[in-house]
């Protein structure tokens, strides 16, 4: 929340979302923390980020309706809600209590106390752009284009050398000075039989529509529509870190424990700010056996996670596996 009210809303929405990891128990902080995620998201203009924080709050309220009763300032519920109304439908955005009529203009407070520099500062250094101009500047004159400076008088010291600068004439001199060269036709390339064939490098597609499709199939109940969607993903022959991530917590979501560690695996390093992917990655692990890397993981995702009671009962079941 410091990064938040620093305007710092990239550092902010990491932050938030990993600790939203630790509050899946906790209903009401977990809309909380998933609200100013969704607005920190929003002022970076990542309105895809913004959908997914608000469509887990809307997946928590179809389980335990709270969202209109957590404990937000005015001004921030208000912008939510006005997120919300742009981003949802509007059967998404009733189970949240909010309807078109909260779609106002939004806002983006900035960091500092400044006024608005896009409204008031001069441009280009002349007067505030805000002001009218009390006089009237006169129009400056439109520049003539200058005639071609003529060559100097030939001298014992330049007989013969083009002014600088005449490209054309030097050109032209050194060109009559050289023989001529006789046509030539050219000759196709000859393929090397030693050559191997490019291979065929697959299309590169985004993502984002697929993980929509996934977090509808959740919403609806669809499970294994959901799980299929995310399998697929993770053997997709190209996809970013970030996408692998969001895909091995959906299978992770979906209790396919199998595919979320082998999506763990694929996306690589868990950096920094995302911390709470360890949590989901050590339970994968130990649902699947692999004890030693579970408590490895959790070790490095305990500092950065809420203790619920959820992350308690792993807790005990992970240490205490006999590897």
């Amino acid at each position: 929340m410091t990064h938040f009210a620093a305007a710092d809303y990239a550092a902010a929405f990491t932050e938030l979302r990993s600790a939203a990891f630790g509050f899946v128990e906790r209903v009401e902080q977990f809309e909380i923390a998933q609200s100013y995620a969704c607005l920190a998201a929003h002022r970076l203009g990542h309105d895809s980020d913004a959908r997914d924080s608000l469509m887990r709050i809307v997946t928590a309220e179809k389980v335990q309706p709270h969202y209109r009763s957590i404990k937000l300032p005015d001004d921030v519920r208000i912008e939510v809600n006005a997120v919300a109304a742009k981003l949802l439908t509007n059967e998404e955005a009733a189970l949240l209590g909010v309807t078109s009529a909260a779609k106002p203009e939004i806002t983006v407070p900035t960091p500092t106390k400044q006024p608005n520099v896009a409204l008031t500062a001069p441009r280009d250094g002349g007067p505030d752009a805000s002001q009218p101009d009390p006089k009237p500047q006169p129009k400056k004159p439109v520049p003539q284009p200058t005639p071609p400076s003529q060559p100097k008088p030939a001298t014992p010291g330049n007989a013969g050398v083009p002014p600088a600068g005449d490209d054309t004439r030097l050109a032209t001199q050194s060109a009559s000075k050289m023989p001529a060269l006789p046509a030539t036709t050219p000759q196709p390339a000859v393929p090397d039989p030693q050559a191997k064939p490019p291979t065929p490098q697959p299309p590169t597609r985004s993502a984002d529509p697929s993980l929509a499709d996934a977090q509808r199939a959740i919403d609806s109940g669809d499970i294994d529509r959901a799980r299929s969607i995310y399998n697929e993903l993770s053997t997709a022959p190209s996809i970013s870190h970030t996408v692998a991530l969001s895909v091995a917590e959906g299978l992770y979501r979906v209790r396919d424990y199998a595919g979320a560690a082998k999506a763990f695996a694929r996306a690589g390093a868990i950096g920094r700010g995302a911390e709470g992917y360890h949590y989901y990655y050590a339970v994968a692990l130990y649902e699947t056996g692999r004890y030693a890397n579970a408590k490895r993981e959790l070790a490095a995702a305990l500092p950065y996670v809420a203790v619920t009671p959820d992350v308690t009962r792993y807790r005990a079941k992970i240490e205490g596996a006999i590897e």
